[in-house]
């Protein structure tokens, strides 16, 4: 038997979901393993091993027995027994306030940062604490950052995690050891430096690693660098992960077995030149093991990092790595320690990903070029050219797609039709991706210019990849909704699958003495080198003349959800944003997609008014873009939100200018950017007290109102300040409080700009304001129908687009 690991963990697994389900203690199943050797031995015949056994067949038997047995051991201790003092016991019970540690890396999600926490202290009635054990989830504000480490006094409503419509979310945290969340949380700090030294070092780095990251490139290939590399895919924005769903191809953005066969590669190589073969190995181990934790210690990790270290333990031991054990074993650990593991997706996507390239990957491939050799008529030499295309693009990308899609499809009720062309196109620069991006990430962590410097390839790799995701994923028909299935469906597939492997016939076993012919490139590499340096030269000039100022003024209303954010390219080159919207992922994502990725300089941020879903992006963005001047209404909020914005602007020795009527800005070829409000007394409400603007380019005229109501158009009307403007940014979303018949009446626009979240909570733009615009004769551009919308003018015309 080649792969005689491979029946004794399937048991192992059918064991450890008896354990779970089946009303027996661990003990009866241990019970149960001890007579097995008994039983076995007793009824069976002694008999010499079979070729390819290591082992008889009673011995082997004895075996297989013990696997299902102690699976379903390990599977019955994993199952929830709470105890008085696990912290599940206190679910539901309303407001409690609880106590605890940071145990992972904090999950930063623009608007909010989820964080694991283990509990030590629980306070039902306030002041009469008792001791608990056990983790929790909580979402807290962006700011203060918490770390890893760090001790929390959290208040909130300790509830069991829900049910949800299509995914059992309580089933999913429960396989994690999750049997808890705190909602609507808000805490405190109340000691550092707690948990483990190595993970606060690993972590430390990790954060290091990912800002310097977010330094050299911009977003959103920064948010995709960070999840090839690091592991962190929560920057990604929803509309980029949307595509790679769509297309099939999330795969790329996950830490697999090629980070680590790159990592074990530079440290053999490195490590036996400078300290010997079997030092080398071992520090080369130990840089997996690092790695693996550095990233999460995720399932997917966790089994490339176990199939990685038997590699290097074949290689020292001159022994043969026969990938099915090696793979068996990696699942055999990872379930014994932790069961839950097994039902993660994740996992199971990843196992079932390796095993589709051990099983499928040789038989299509004879499958091809007996094709390529008798329906193509191909000559050796072009075939031997035409097969490394087609293995390293086509080929292994099929394999995985055959054995994983039931799973995909069962699961998540999606198929993409597109993986395939998809997985061709970005395929052949992946390795170039990963390897340059961590080359680039560490020099940037030593010395920031030469990381971005060393950035250019790592950026032309992911605008590559982003690009060929977008456009496929907009192809008719790219992703079918199927399904979901229930669990019996997928497994009668996989059944049927298993069934034809069997059944299939043999490939030819090979002859050591007379090995292939070595598969020549489909082009010479040095032609290939020789052609793709021309074609970049002759590129790039025209790539880079592309982003520089074209004479015009542009004008981008970012879709940023339900907040606002303005960004304003002048002719001159001058790059002016106002507002930042509610979340620092769509910000700086769109910002990305605009401005050039050398340019990390914006001249002039203005804040309209402190409320969240305009302020939200900004305290991040100063992180990621130099600002030469910041203004504001002059009128502060308290939020640790605006404390945040304050301390990151002194931390630049920023000091706001105080939005007065009458600032001016020249932004070249006679475009002006005016302030119109706020004026006179201050108002209650931090809506009308919003700052007010008019961008002036020849004939055009654009008045940006940020949220202001009904009180501030008045006054804006009575101050004779307002004139006709072909484009009103309409106030506060399109709320029925702002957009009054009076003021439309005053500025009679052509164009209404319109920034809303799709399917907002509010109900913006309310039904009264469109009514009012379109009997007008208005024409409306909305964010959260069109995307970002574009305006572009000459002075003289206007052209305008939706992005979508």
């Amino acid at each position: 038997m080649a792969a005689p690991l491979v029946p004794l963990v399937l048991l192992w697994l059918v064991g450890l979901c008896f354990g779970e389900r089946l009303p027996l203690e661990g003990w009866h199943w241990l019970a149960l393993a001890a007579l097995a050797p008994l039983i076995v031995l007793g009824t069976s015949r002694r008999s010499p091993p079979h070729a390819g056994l290591l082992f008889s067949p009673s011995l082997y038997t004895t075996l297989l027995a013990l696997a299902l047995t102690l699976g379903a051991a390990r599977g019955a201790a994993h199952r929830p027994d709470f105890a008085p003092s696990d912290l599940a016991t206190y679910n539901d019970l309303g407001m409690v306030t609880v106590r605890g540690t940071v145990v992972r890396y904090p999950e930063a999600r623009g608007s909010y940062t989820r964080y694991e926490v283990e509990s030590s202290t629980i306070e039902v009635e306030e002041g009469v604490p008792a001791t608990v054990t056990g983790r929790f989830l909580v979402n807290l504000p962006p700011y203060p950052p918490y770390q890893y480490g760090d001790e929390l006094r959290l208040s909130g409503e300790l509830i069991t995690p829900p049910m949800l419509e299509d995914f059992d979310y309580r089933a999913f945290l429960a396989h994690k050891g999750i049997y808890s969340l705190l909602r609507q949380g808000h805490g405190s700090l109340v000691a550092q430096g707690q948990g483990s030294i190595l993970f606060r070092v690993l972590f430390a780095f990790r954060e290091r690693a990912e800002h310097t990251v977010q330094q050299i490139l911009p977003e959103p290939h920064a948010a995709l660098m960070s999840g090839i590399l690091l592991g962190i895919e929560s920057g990604i924005p929803k509309d980029v992960m949307e595509a790679f769903n769509t297309t099939g191809t999330t795969h790329v953005l996950v830490i697999s077995g090629s980070n680590f066969a790159i990592l074990s590669a530079i440290f053999l190589v490195m490590g036996r030149a400078l300290l010997g073969e079997k030092r080398g190995s071992l520090v080369a181990i130990a840089a997996i093991l690092l790695y693996a934790l550095l990233v999460g210690g995720d399932p997917p990790v966790m089994r490339a990092a176990i199939m990685g270290i038997i590699s290097i333990l074949a290689l020292l031991l001159r022994r043969e790595s026969a990938a099915l054990n090696t793979l068996a074993f990696a699942v055999l650990m990872m379930t014994a320690l932790q069961p839950g593991q097994l039902y993660d997706v994740g996992f199971q996507l990843s196992v079932l990903a390796t095993l589709g390239l051990i099983l499928l990957v040789n038989p299509l491939t004879g499958w091809t070029e007996r094709f390529l050799e008798h329906h193509l008529g191909l000559p050796e030499q072009m075939k031997r050219r035409v097969l490394p295309l087609l293995g390293d693009a086509l080929l292994i990308t099929l394999a995985a797609q055959i054995i994983t899609t039931p799973l995909i499809v069962g699961t998540f009720g999606r198929f993409s039709v597109i993986s395939l062309l998809t997985n061709l196109l970005i395929l052949p620069v992946q390795s170039w991706l990963l390897a340059s991006g961590g080359i680039a990430t560490l020099a940037g962590m030593l010395w920031l210019p030469l990381g971005k410097f060393l950035a250019a390839v790592p950026y032309a790799a992911l605008a590559w990849t982003l690009a060929m995701v977008r456009w496929t994923a907009q192809f008719p028909l790219a992703s079918l909704t199927i399904g979901p299935f229930p669990t019996w469906c997928i497994w009668s597939l996989y059944g049927a699958l298993a069934l034809w492997w069997w059944q299939r016939t043999p490939a030819p076993a090979p002859v050591p003495e007379q090995p292939a012919p070595a598969l020549v490139p489909l082009v010479p590499r040095r032609t290939a080198i020789r052609w793709g340096g021309a074609l970049l030269v002759a590129f790039l000039p025209w790539w880079v003349g592309a982003q520089q100022a074209d004479g015009r003024l542009h004008l981008y209303a970012l879709d940023v959800g339900q907040g606002d954010a303005l960004l304003i390219v002048a002719p001159d080159g001058k790059q002016i944003l106002i507002d930042g919207g509610p979340d620092p992922v769509p910000l700086l994502a769109e910002l990305g997609e605009q401005l050039p990725p050398w340019d990390r300089t914006i001249e002039l941020v203005i804040l309209s008014h402190a409320d969240a879903d305009h302020l939200g992006g900004l305290p991040e963005l100063l992180s990621r873009y130099r600002l030469v001047q910041v203004m504001d209404s002059g009128h502060g909020h308290t939020t640790a939100l605006y404390r945040a914005w304050e301390s990151a602007l002194a931390a630049q020795s920023l000091a706001p200018l105080t939005a007065t009527p009458g600032q001016r800005w020249h932004l070249g070829d006679g475009a002006v950017l005016e302030v119109l409000a706020p004026t006179g007394e201050p108002f209650e409400s931090l809506n009308d007290n919003a700052v007010v603007l008019r961008l002036s380019y020849g004939n055009f005229c654009a008045l940006l109102t940020g949220d202001i109501e009904a009180e501030a158009e008045a006054r804006l009307v009575r101050s004779g300040q307002l004139a006709r403007c072909q484009l009103l940014k309409v106030a506060h979303h399109g709320s029925k409080t702002s957009s009054t018949q009076t003021f439309l009446d005053a500025t009679e626009p052509r164009y209404a700009l319109i920034s809303a979240g799709r399917d907002n909570r509010f109900g913006h733009p309310h039904a009264e304001v469109l009514a009012r615009l379109e009997a007008m004769g208005v024409q409306s551009f909305r964010t959260d129908t069109q995307g970002t919308i574009h305006l572009m003018t000459d002075g003289r015309e206007v052209w305008m687009t939706g992005e979508k």
